[in-house]
């Protein structure tokens, strides 16, 4: 079966506990996902999120189903392409072991409530409820026909107790507060503070941060007494941001602008991109920076963007240093990554646990923490 065989590789590899592995077997998700999912297709011009439906390769949707991947439900917010076709993820089905891993550091008991933010399918919600008890899962999800679709699978598969709400996640859900724990499964560069607020004291919260340069992973905050929640990164995660906060994905094709800086560097693109305590700090102070990975036979090419400015910059990884860099635009974006890189160093290359989250009334602070 490819549900015990997905939960076998997530147990031999440590990334699940026995009682979230219980959890993920009790609850299938192919029950959740769609019939039409949609697969990146490598060197595609425009829209390369090509539709795969259920009906036309069942084996094969399901064995992407029990995949340890993300399965992308949704594109141009629901408006593909005459074709079926989109070019920007708008709704998944998450990760498996990154789920769990969320999960095990929410620890939500039985009886407590629930606060999720982004429904998407709605398997995450059924989850906690096979934990908690579906009357004390409150969801919200902003699209109507994502939530729809989820309403109908939490009713189908016997969770119909967990309140779906469709609104803008951002602001909670205050006529359901005060939760025990709250969980977003949606990526945000600020937590929102209603979050915190309708939190209990001593309650947990557990979000993915996100910029554009690199996503910091989970944080997991702890509710104080005095309005503030305060905690440290924890595992690796991407997600896709809220949508009143969310940036078009990057066309490289867009940014036609000739070079007009060229150098060369003995730094490996691995460096500044591959790190990830050193691409967490690089993204926490560096705004508005993209970065892709064009592959080429065991070689490749580190392409950064800055979209406001229309500006690019490009590390091409040859066999040994020099490594050629090329930059364009009023921002030279190589020099801003770097300058970033060396501050990480002479700060004592800092790891992603040693970043101090904390988030009150007045906003966000995110701040070594040695």
């Amino acid at each position: 079966m490819l549900s015990r065989r997905l939960l076998h590789d997530l147990s031999d590899q440590g990334e699940i506990t026995d009682r979230w592995a219980a959890a993920l077997h009790t609850v299938p998700r192919h029950r959740f996902v769609p019939d039409v999912i949609y697969l990146h297709e490598r060197g595609r011009p425009g829209n390369d999120l090509v539709p795969l439906r259920r009906a036309d390769d069942p084996g094969r949707w399901l064995e992407l189903v029990y995949s340890n991947e993300a399965i992308n439900t949704q594109v141009n917010d629901g408006h593909p392409a005459p074709d079926g076709t989109g070019f920007e993820v708008t709704s998944s089905s998450s990760q498996p072991s990154v789920v769990a891993g969320m999960l095990a550091e929410l620890d939500p008991q039985p009886g407590q409530r629930v606060l999720e933010i982004g429904t998407g399918t709605g398997w995450n919600a059924a989850l906690l409820a096979h934990t908690v008890g579906a009357d004390n899962v409150t969801t919200v999800e902003i699209d109507p026909t994502v939530a729809a679709h989820a309403r109908a699978a939490l009713d189908a598969t016997g969770y119909g107790a967990v309140t779906t709400i469709v609104g803008d996640g951002a602001l909670g859900w205050p006529d359901g507060a005060p939760y025990d724990r709250a969980i977003s499964t949606v990526g945000v560069t600020t937590v929102p503070y209603p979050w915190v607020d309708q939190t209990t004291p001593g309650g947990r919260i557990v979000v993915p941060l996100t910029n554009s340069y690199h996503s910091p992973g989970v944080v997991v905050l702890t509710r104080h007494d005095d309005g503030t929640a305060s905690g440290r990164l924890a595992g690796p995660a991407s997600f896709m941001t809220l949508r009143a906060a969310r940036e078009p994905r990057v066309n490289g094709a867009d940014f036609t602008a000739p070079a007009i800086a060229k150098s060369t560097t003995d730094l490996h693109p691995h460096r500044v991109a591959g790190n990830r305590d050193a691409a967490t700090a690089i993204g926490l102070r560096v705004t508005g920076i993209w970065w892709s990975w064009q592959t080429t036979g065991d070689l490749g090419k580190l392409w950064l963007y800055a979209p406001d400015t229309r500006s690019w910059a490009s590390l091409e990884l040859r066999t040994h240093p020099p490594y050629p860099v090329e930059q364009a635009g009023p921002r030279q974006l190589w020099d801003d990554v770097t300058g970033a890189y060396r501050w990480w160093l002479e700060s004592g290359e800092p790891t992603v646990t040693d970043w101090l989250v904390t988030v009150g009334p007045d906003g966000q602070r995110i701040e070594l923490q040695l």
